[in-house]
């Protein structure tokens, strides 16, 4: 529903009988025009399930998504956001669901998978950024394989049944990561899946604060990774709203 609409609905005690009458035909083309879209392509093409459906609407909901079947991609429907920023939550998500797939067919998780892509693909093109081939390889896609040790241990953390992130967060930070001046040589190693990651505590400066963050690299690997606690948070979040999807779906 429009911010429009919602303000006249809250107002429609108020309105007049003929207002009132304009208001509801309103409503009812609104809603009208939401079944439409729904049949047009407000799924992704191959998600057919109710499963499937179900994760995606709740999908949409958590993330403030909508299918522009249109166009043949998702956007986010938030007043105000810049591409930029968009095409970033597009590329976290699709990370994140590469990650975890939900427990719907394999076809309809690639299907959703594609969905991501086509929108992240379409962001890159209209901000002439270079498509980022790396985050779209297919031997990450369905695999279950999670490339992140702090996706890892969140996950790992839900299933234990843990729904607390800034409990989550701070027994990582305080209690698993090193200290921020710890010399290389002597972090210590974790091993998160089948993987050895080192991890170390640190500051980083996001758009409005100094906030505190985790900075991990696998072992071997050249280069380091940043999570900052807000990040963690919205990981949390969005891995447990995934997992109560799961949990919903009848097996």
């Amino acid at each position: 529903m429009t911010e429009k609409l919602k303000g006249k609905f809250q107002l429609r005690h108020e309105m007049s009988e003929e207002d009132r009458q304009r208001f509801d035909l309103e409503m009812e083309k609104f809603a009208d025009e939401q079944e439409r879209r729904k049949e047009e392509g407000y799924f992704p093409k191959g998600v057919e399930s109710e499963e499937g459906k179900r994760y995606w609407e709740s999908m949409c909901w958590a993330l403030k998504f909508e299918w522009n079947y249109s166009q043949n991609r998702h956007q986010i429907m938030k007043a105000g956001i810049f591409e930029e920023d968009e095409l970033k939550r597009i590329l976290r998500c699709l990370a994140d669901f590469q990650d975890a797939p939900p427990n719907i067919p394999t076809s309809e998780n690639c299907a959703i998978e594609k969905a991501y892509i086509a929108s992240a693909k379409y962001l890159c093109r209209r901000l002439g950024k270079e498509i980022p081939q790396s985050v779209f390889k297919k031997e990450h896609s369905q695999s279950c394989q999670v490339r992140s040790p702090i996706t890892f241990y969140i996950l790992q953390e839900i299933k234990s049944g843990e729904q607390n992130w800034q409990k989550t967060w701070t027994e990582i930070r305080e209690h698993i990561a090193d200290k921020k001046n710890t010399k290389t040589e002597n972090l210590k190693l974790h091993k998160f899946g089948e993987k050895y990651f080192y991890l170390r505590r640190k500051m980083k400066q996001t758009s409005n604060k100094l906030d505190h963050a985790i900075e991990y690299y696998e072992d071997g690997a050249p280069t380091t990774k940043t999570v900052t606690r807000q990040d963690f948070g919205r990981m949390f979040r969005d891995a447990l709203i995934k997992s109560r999807s799961r949990s919903e779906t009848p097996q």
